[in-house]
Formats: structure tokens, C-alpha cells, sequence
């Protein structure tokens, strides 16, 4: 036989071959067929540690003892004596406003004192003469009546007079701005030259801080979970410069105002914590971790496995092990109960919900597949969940560490697709 017809034999063998191959994988691949009870599970694993329930919320930091330094006086500032981050101490002098038109409106106000004086003293001198004048009746009493109004309407115009001295007076002290407390400049909000007025509000000159070794937040709750917080809770949080730090605080106050905002009604919680490495700056944003409950130790699930609903195979197959449990035992047979797999033993929970006559409502049912490779369900009962982990006591016996535990089921009829111990393409739901 020519060589190159022995090589075109063989060619078209091989290709027959792997057709024939295709073929086979392609039908293996998508012919139809029953599905066993692994296939197409969606596979958590049993895990211990700690579990925590948390509160989250963003605040505000700031000072706890903050004090605005204003202004009771108009004018222009001569000195700024004062700047950012500056310690001061109670009576230093932090700006001087223009005195002179202050200063001459002391003297104006001295003046109308000694004038109002000079007046008193001279209507009391006019009501003496008078007096031995009506003693000796060369004057009636009617005159003398006015002399007397005269000498008390000169009383209090000398009184009056040295309130307004007074006031004067006190007008030109508040021209020289002092530190009311001792602690840090926060802010300056002026500059020497500028025009203060103090009209209906006062102008805000400093913000003065006691003391940065400690500071609170502001933090905003929203009404569901205002109800987990309660003074004297502990508070971990964290600020975007030190992502790596996490600080601890201490809730001291829930304030009573309600604030709504597009809706949604939020109240103010105030944390208090320690500063004493100044990490800590006024302004700053915390994401803030209320910690509501939390336990230690425990065994934990995905929060789906607890929730987890067989599909027929899995049914079945739970049946036919509580069939065979109930025959070794010379029991009445798996349709005694109504059939279904309804017993716990075959993974039925009957009053899940706390119904009467069934178990609690914290019971649950667990998919697991044991040492053997089979796949078992499992009465537990539940505890804390954090949202994505949920605590589980066992019932009947112990569930160790690392045992597989199913978290999503194929619907009926979509579990050929898949491979044992994996999800399969489509078709799944969590329950």
C-alpha cells in the first residue's frame, strides 16, 4: 500500500475517533438525566468564633467644652492678638477694638454726671431756703411742693447719669476681647483692620476649645435603630486619617429631638471618647459601630442555610434514610407520619414558625454532608445573627468546624445541568 494512502487511512481514523468523542461528551453533557441530591447545591461551611450585632452610623467630631468669643461692641479691630492653635488662658487678651469713639463717649457720659449733680445740689440748696421761708408763712404750701419735685427729679437725673457713666464705662472694658476659659484657639474668624458690628446677633470672633484630650461625636440614628442604643453603650469607630486605628467610645446622652430629613426621621446620639494622642481633630468624620449584643466561641452558618427549602430529590432521598432508620428499628413505616419526610429525622420541621403544637420558632432545619459524603438535614436552633452569619446550637449531636453546609438549592428539574458539590448554571434560588 502506497505510503500516502496509509497516511489518509490514518487521518480519517483519528478524526473518526474524535468525532465519536464529541459525540459521547456532548450527550453526556446535555442528555437528560435524574438528578442526584448533590447535584447543583450551592455549599457554605460550619465556622466558629465570635459573633457581634452593631448599630452603624456617621457623626461629627468636636469639642465637648467649646465657647464662641464674640463681641458686645461696635468698631474697628486695632490688634488680633490671638491665632490658630494658639493655647490662651482665662483673661488673656485676644483682640482690641478702636477705643476712641468709646473713650469719648465716657467723657460725654461724665460730664452729664457732674452736670446732673451740680443741678441736684442746687435744687436742694433752693428747697433749704424755702423751708424757713414756709416756716415763717412767707410761702405757701403749694410752692413749696414744686421745690421738693424739683430736688427728686434731680436725684434721679444724677442716677441716671451715672448709668449711663456706668454703661459707658462698661462699653469701653469690652473693647479689649479676653479668653473667657483657658484652652485652644479653633478658629480666628477676623483680621486686624476688619469692622465688627454687634447689632441682633453677635459677631463670632474665636471659637475657644477647654480641652482636645477629650471629644464627642455627634452622631445621627435612624428611628429603626434608635431603640438598640442606650447610654453607657460601648462604640468602636474609625476617621478617614487613621483607616488602620480603631478607637473605642462610650454613648453619654440620646438626645430627645427628632430631626428629619427627606423623610427620615434620625436622633442625635452623643459618644464621648478619649483624645489623649491627639489623633483626634474637630471635624473630622467617624463611621460609628453601636455594639447591641455579642456572643463568643460559638458555632456559626451563612444566614441562607438556615433558610434553605429541599427540592424533590433532596426530599426523597430523606425519605428513603428515615424509611430504612425506621425499618432497622422495627418501626411503623416512613407514610405513618403522612409521609413527606415531615419528621425531623427526615428533615421536616412541622411548626417552624412556632405554631401551636410544633417546636419553638427559633428552630431551624440544616443541609450538611457528613464524613461519608451523604447529605443530612439537622435540627438546630438559632441564636444571634449579625445580618450575614447566624449562630446555631445543635440538637442532635455535635457539628464540627468545616463541615459543608448547603446555602442555595436548584429548583426542581434544573440540577442535571450541574456537578456534584458545585452550582450548576442556572435554575438556583435562595431561600
Amino acid at each position: 500500500m502506497p505510503p500516502t494512502r496509509r497516511l489518509w487511512q490514518t487521518a480519517a481514523l483519528l478524526a473518526l475517533v474524535a468525532l465519536l468523542a464529541g459525540a459521547a461528551w456532548a450527550a453526556w453533557r446535555f442528555w437528560p438525566r435524574a438528578a442526584g441530591p448533590l447535584d447543583g447545591l450551592t455549599w457554605g461551611e460550619v465556622t466558629r468564633g465570635d459573633l457581634e450585632v452593631v448599630v452603624s452610623s456617621t457623626g461629627a467630631l468636636e469639642a465637648i467644652d467649646a465657647v464662641e468669643v464674640g463681641t458686645q461692641v461696635s468698631g474697628t479691630l486695632d490688634e488680633v492678638r490671638a491665632d490658630f492653635n494658639d493655647r490662651v488662658t482665662k483673661g488673656q487678651v485676644l483682640a482690641v477694638i478702636d477705643t476712641r469713639l468709646l473713650d469719648a463717649a465716657l467723657r460725654d457720659a461724665e460730664a452729664s454726671l457732674e452736670r446732673a449733680r451740680a443741678q441736684h445740689a442746687l435744687a436742694e440748696s433752693d428747697l433749704a431756703r424755702r423751708v424757713q421761708l414756709h416756716a415763717h408763712g412767707l410761702l405757701p404750701e403749694g410752692e413749696l411742693r414744686s421745690f421738693e419735685t424739683a430736688v427728686v427729679t434731680a436725684r434721679a437725673s444724677v442716677v441716671s447719669a451715672e448709668a449711663q457713666v456706668d454703661r459707658a464705662r462698661e462699653n469701653r472694658n469690652n473693647a479689649v476681647i479676653r479668653a473667657p476659659i483657658d484652652g485652644v484657639v479653633v478658629e480666628r474668624a477676623v483680621e486686624a483692620g476688619q469692622t465688627v458690628a454687634a447689632s441682633f446677633n453677635t459677631p463670632r470672633l474665636f471659637l475657644l476649645a477647654r480641652d482636645l484630650a477629650r471629644m464627642r461625636i455627634l452622631a445621627e440614628v435612624d428611628e429603626g435603630d434608635i431603640g438598640q442604643v442606650r447610654e453607657d453603650q460601648e462604640v468602636r469607630f474609625t476617621v478617614a486619617a487613621h483607616p488602620e486605628r480603631e478607637l473605642a467610645g462610650q454613648v453619654r446622652q440620646i438626645r430627645l429631638q427628632p430631626k428629619v430629613e427627606q423623610n427620615v426621621v434620625k436622633y442625635t446620639v452623643v459618644v464621648e471618647t478619649g483624645n489623649e494622642e491627639g489623633l483626634l481633630l474637630p471635624g473630622m468624620t467617624a463611621t460609628l459601630d453601636f455594639l447591641v449584643e455579642r456572643v463568643a466561641d460559638v458555632l456559626t452558618v451563612p444566614g441562607t442555610a438556615v433558610r434553605v427549602r429541599p427540592n424533590a430529590a433532596m426530599q426523597a432521598l430523606l425519605d428513603k434514610q428515615r424509611a430504612e432508620r425506621q425499618a432497622a428499628r422495627g418501626g411503623a413505616p416512613a407514610g405513618a407520619n403522612g409521609g413527606g419526610g415531615r419528621g425531623l429525622g427526615g428533615g421536616g420541621l412541622p411548626g417552624a414558625e412556632g405554631g401551636p403544637g410544633g417546636p419553638p420558632s427559633d428552630m431551624r432545619r440544616l443541609w450538611i454532608r457528613d464524613a461519608e459524603g451523604q447529605l443530612r438535614a439537622l435540627p438546630v436552633r438559632i441564636g444571634l445573627t449579625d445580618g450575614r452569619r447566624v449562630e446555631i446550637r445543635p440538637l442532635r449531636g455535635e457539628i464540627e468546624p468545616g463541615t459543608p453546609v448547603v446555602t442555595a438549592v436548584p429548583a426542581d428539574g434544573a440540577a442535571a445541568g450541574g456537578r456534584s458539590g458545585g452550582p450548576g448554571p442556572r435554575g438556583f434560588r435562595v431561600l
